[in-house]
């Protein structure tokens, strides 16, 4: 009669182990990481480019679905979820950057084209 009791006890004993070890390994590094690389997208004026600006809501959106993933203690949804915000939110930043050195790119060929004109 001991045996079911052991049996029962065991089980139990493993599945506090594994709950334990699932909420060690949290992602807090990469939600630090990819937060901060949503607030460099968005300084770098990823509202102003569209593809950037799409990319930058999607990055948001799976943030706040990794923080729920790792209110539940989901680990494992929370990394992929990070990792999912952390290149959306690389790309918004590309695009925001890249949309920025092209402006910036137009406006010294205008002026060179304006140099040009005053020089003859």
């Amino acid at each position: 009669m001991t045996h079911p009791k052991t049996i029962v006890s065991l089980t139990s004993m493993a599945a506090l182990f594994a709950a334990a070890c699932g909420s060690a390994a949290l992602p807090m590094d990469k939600l630090t990481e990819a937060k901060s690389t949503v607030r460099a997208a968005q300084e770098a004026g990823a509202q102003g480019t569209p593809q950037a600006q799409l990319h930058l809501k999607m990055a948001n959106d799976e943030l706040a679905s990794a923080q729920k993933a790792i209110d539940d203690n989901d680990g494992d949804r929370a990394r992929l979820l990070l990792n999912q915000a952390q290149a959306d939110a690389d790309l918004a930043l590309t695009l925001a950057r890249g949309s920025s050195d092209k402006d910036a790119a137009q406006a010294a060929q205008a002026k060179i084209v304006d140099l040009s004109k005053q020089a003859q």
